[in-house]
């Protein structure tokens, strides 16, 4: 039990660095600059993979999570989903759904993640 405990925290620390990293890659970039920089869209694309990889680690170690904070729960299951379709179906990745993601998304899970981190 120790060495999961151990774990959690670490991956919660990497999927804040990662949201961190995700926004600042984007910086204020508007939608249309992001569509044109595949540069910035591989940068930003690299961190939803790593939170999305982060997310599901969280999820095996604690799948009680799930009773105990089922909003956590449905927004890691959310990134991990992301992380599969931007990993293995990168055909259908929407550039466009990416900057929403960051913009709308990206700072409600970063509240959690913190409030997660105590």
């Amino acid at each position: 039990m120790k060495d999961k405990a151990r774990r959690i925290p670490e991956r919660l620390q990497d999927m804040r660095e990662a949201i961190a990293n995700a926004r600042d890659d984007l910086g204020a970039l508007t939608k249309e600059e992001f569509l044109a920089d595949g540069k910035t869209q591989r940068a930003v694309l690299e961190s939803l993979i790593v939170i999305g990889e982060a997310a599901n680690r969280v999820m095996r170690l604690d799948p009680v999570l799930a009773q105990r904070n089922p909003d956590a729960w449905q927004q890691f299951r959310d990134a991990y989903d992301m992380r599969i379709v931007l990993t293995h179906e990168y055909f259908r990745v929407d550039a466009a759904v990416v900057w929403e993601t960051v913009k709308n998304d990206l700072p409600q899970l970063n509240a959690l993640v913190e409030s997660l981190l105590g």
